[in-house]
């Protein structure tokens, strides 16, 4: 095995970190954090470490993703290794110190370690929870209501005591809680962890029951309390016209995660979002009944296809009845205007090794380094395994990094090289472009570049312009990147693949800007979950309008009236079209093709639930609400007017709580794609989605209505034919069934003596399987040949076999 150093340049001296065995098994993004500390790192982007002193002793721990097999649990548990979530494919949710994790990685039965990392609300504001609108109802109510279905929420958390989450004999519609902000030890006691999970609290029925003197839970943002009412809020409260606005599904039952967004536990991982998943579906299993879950949050980076250990995580978890709903992302942007001022530049860019001055920035003229915050820009590329490449940057007085290739610069920044830094009097510069056999997700094949310009080292990057340089050596140099920023940063232009320099801040007419291509975000991305884009449904709504008090910053006197776009304090948001796409909402497609995000629904204007806590919530030293504000409260203060993927999801969430319903309601056990084919087939076309599918708007509007129009009984599986139908003792072959009516999932079974290491449905007339035949003829067979049935059976439990359809000679 090639042994690798990490090094730091820092002017002429050398640092260089410890190179552990087991290289091919620490993804780089651990590696660096294990390295660094989370120093240098983009602030916490891609994880971090934090400190613990369990019994006195002062600990440096993560949390990560440990890819194994089973056989492994005892060693690891030996080695302090906490694990929670276990999924089919062996992908453990894990937390350790990381002195541990060469050991760790040592182990045979251990195959990957991958660094979790946060993700964050898709919201509307940096500074404040956003959403989406709730028609009031879009969709003819039938008799459809979510009753004998879970709606799964993992947000901010939900107001317990607001009157939509409560029915009308008075009685919490809330089943459980489980609360990552709060520990047994901050409750007294009063509430435990969750059976087979080692932290946060889980509130039950009762408690919940008792309103907030027995519950300790609260949602101090209002986030959570808003999606939960889009999705299954009943509109039991009071508003000042008598508009009941009530959620999709007002008679679900409501499984609620509060997340650790804020990192007050440190938290804020994918592994504990996988966690908060798998508890959920389990509480579900215990009640025995379908369950959709709604995640109105995500990651702008990674390698946007779908393999991110969380993603894969996710698509083992889900199954028939077992159904996630992710926010698409509000990552779409453009340069310019009110939008561009607020919210930054667009994320993505494409290109060829090829071209000279792959990547130009410039930040703004009004650019100063911060003093109190970090300022960084980075890059996250990707390119094909086939292809090896170096990396040369240039700063803004025309000093090169590193200066040439050879001695010590030989294999810096080249594909399968050396990673390291220089810090320099125009800011600390950091690359490494690692190969796909120890990249960060050893799934999809890639190479994967990470460059960092920073302060790490006290000195912010300078104002200029800077080039990012890819130098092919191999291969065809296709690559896809995605940048991120620090606030102070955010009005930097970005020009990709321009083969040129000569780009001035300003011109938007540059056709080599950055563009919201491919800005679908982290889990949308997983092969088995509904992602879920926005658009704009109602411009206008009855608030509280807020007069700030003597002192300017107290929000605490208001008049009614009315609120609207463009129009301040939201002239941020500018322009609006009714039934437009929303300019925000992420665009497709994943890197790997697929048509993303799958369908559109309403997210600008959302009136649903707020969160009392989060109105009484005033962030010192200004007393600033968001929600005051920005005049997003209703006049009798029981719900606000929210926009952004962030609440577009619910509107998803919901709706397919209701298809779950009805497939239930028939004897239908659907799986994520049968439910995607409903909503596919009762999706809404008009003049602005255009012909779909596409990767602005999916498969276009979700109409709930026809949706449910779609849900039929499948046909069961027709199984004709099994070639080869034969094979000897301890042979592994292909095999090929024929039939009708396969669907995705479908498990094979050959009969005793034949295991079977692999299942894809090609098509609802094809699976392909690859088996293996034992060495012995099970015991208790009495013949030379043993002859079995083949038996196919798909997610929904219907099946077909095969008489005497296999033989072992």
């Amino acid at each position: 095995m090639k042994v690798k150093y990490s090094l730091i340049l820092l002017v002429l001296t050398f640092i260089t970190f410890p190179s552990w065995g087991n290289d091919n098994k620490i993804d780089p993004y651990l590696q660096r954090i294990i390295n660094a500390q989370g120093k240098y790192f983009a602030t916490d982007h891609f994880g971090k470490t934090f400190s613990q002193s369990p019994d006195e002793i002062p600990q440096t721990l993560i949390h990560f993703f440990i890819e194994a097999d089973l056989a492994a649990l005892p060693a690891l548990r030996a080695l302090g290794v906490e694990i929670n979530t276990i999924t089919s494919h062996g992908i453990m949710t894990a937390m350790a110190p990381i002195s541990q994790l060469p050991a760790i990685a040592a182990l045979t039965e251990v195959r990957r370690l991958e660094a979790a990392h946060p993700v964050k609300l898709l919201m509307d504001q940096s500074a404040g929870p956003s959403g989406v609108n709730l028609p009031n109802l879009n969709f003819p109510r039938l008799a459809n209501t979510g009753r004998g279905v879970v709606v799964g929420v993992i947000d901010t958390g939900i107001d317990i005591e607001h009157p939509d989450f409560i029915d009308e004999q008075g009685n919490t519609r809330v089943v459980a809680i489980w609360d990552h902000t709060l520990d047994p030890s901050d409750v007294g006691g009063i509430a435990p962890n969750p059976t087979g999970f080692t932290y946060g609290t889980q509130w039950n029925k009762t408690q919940i029951q008792g309103g907030y003197t027995t519950c300790l839970h609260r949602d101090n943002d209002g986030h959570g309390t808003h999606v939960a009412g889009t999705s299954a809020g009943n509109g039991r409260a009071p508003t000042a016209d008598n508009t009941h606005f009530t959620g999709l599904a007002p008679e679900a039952e409501l499984l609620m995660v509060k997340f650790d967004f804020d990192n007050e536990k440190n938290r804020n991982t994918t592994t504990a979002l996988l966690d908060g998943i798998n508890w959920i579906f389990q509480q579900a299993a215990t009640l025995g009944k379908p369950a959709v879950i709604n995640m109105s949050l995500g990651s702008d980076y990674g390698p946007h296809d779908g393999s991110m250990p969380e993603e894969r995580g996710i698509d083992d978890l889900t199954g028939a009845n077992k159904i996630v709903v992710v926010a698409a992302g509000n990552a779409a942007a453009t340069y310019g205007g009110t939008a561009f001022e607020t919210f930054g530049a667009p994320l993505h860019g494409a290109g060829n090794f090829s071209t000279r001055n792959d990547i130009v920035f410039n930040p703004p003229n009004s650019y100063l380094p911060s003093v109190s915050a970090s300022d960084y820009i980075f890059f996250d590329v990707w390119y094909s395994g086939n292809d090896t490449s170096r990396i040369q940057i240039t700063t803004p007085s025309g000093q090169k990094y590193p200066p040439n290739f050879n001695g010590i610069y030989k294999n810096l920044w080249k594909t399968n090289g050396t990673d390291g830094g220089f810090n320099t009097n125009e800011g600390f510069v950091y690359c490494y472009n690692f190969p796909a056999v120890i990249g960060w997700d050893t799934n999809n094949g890639d190479n994967n570049i990470y460059c960092e310009i920073s302060d790490a080292y006290g000195v912010g990057p300078v104002n200029g312009k800077w080039v990012v340089e890819f130098i092919p050596l191999s291969g065809s140099g296709n690559y896809q990147a995605w940048h991120g920023y620090s606030d102070s940063l955010a009005q930097t232009y970005f020009w990709y693949n321009s083969g040129t320099t000569k780009h001035t801040w300003g011109n938007l007419n540059d056709p080599f800007l950055s563009d919201s291509h491919m800005t679908i975000g982290s889990p949308a991305t997983a092969s088995q979950v509904i992602s879920i884009g926005a658009y704009q449904t109602k411009n206008q709504w009855n608030a509280r309008i807020y007069h700030t008090s003597a002192n300017g910053y107290l929000w605490d006197t208001y008049v009614n009236g009315s609120q609207a776009y463009g129009i301040f304090p939201v002239d941020y948001y500018d322009p609006f079209t009714l039934e437009d796409l929303a300019f925000f909402s992420s665009r497709g497609p994943s890197r790997d093709g697929r048509i993303q995000p799958f369908i559109s629904a309403p997210g600008v204007g959302i009136v649903a639930s707020l969160s009392q806590p989060a109105l009484d919530s005033l962030s010192p030293p200004t007393n600033y609400n968001y929600y005051r504000y920005y005049n997003r409260i209703e006049p009798l203060g029981y719900y606000a007017t929210l926009q952004g993927t962030s609440m577009a999801c619910p509107h998803g969430t919901g709706s397919v709580a209701l298809l779950l319903e009805e497939a239930h309601n028939k004897g239908i056990n659907p799986t994520p794609a049968i439910i995607k084919s409903y909503l596919q087939q009762g999706a809404r076309i008009d003049g602005f989605t255009g012909s779909v599918p596409n990767n602005d708007w999916g498969y276009g509007k979700i109409d709930v209505s026809d949706a449910l129009t779609q849900v039929q009984a499948a046909p069961p599986p027709e199984l004709n034919s099994c070639q080869p139908n034969s094979g000897t003792r301890n042979q592994t072959l292909m095999v090929t069934l024929t039939g009708n009516h396969f669907q995705p999932g479908a498990t094979v079974d050959f009969g005793p003596g034949i295991t079977v290491l692999s299942t894809t449905t090609v098509s609802p007339q094809e699976i392909v399987c690859n088996i293996k035949i034992s060495r012995k003829i099970p015991r208790g067979e009495r013949v030379i040949k043993a002859v079995s049935d083949v038996v196919v059976t798909n997610p929904d439990a219907q099946s077909a076999t095969l008489v005497n359809g296999f033989t072992i000679k």
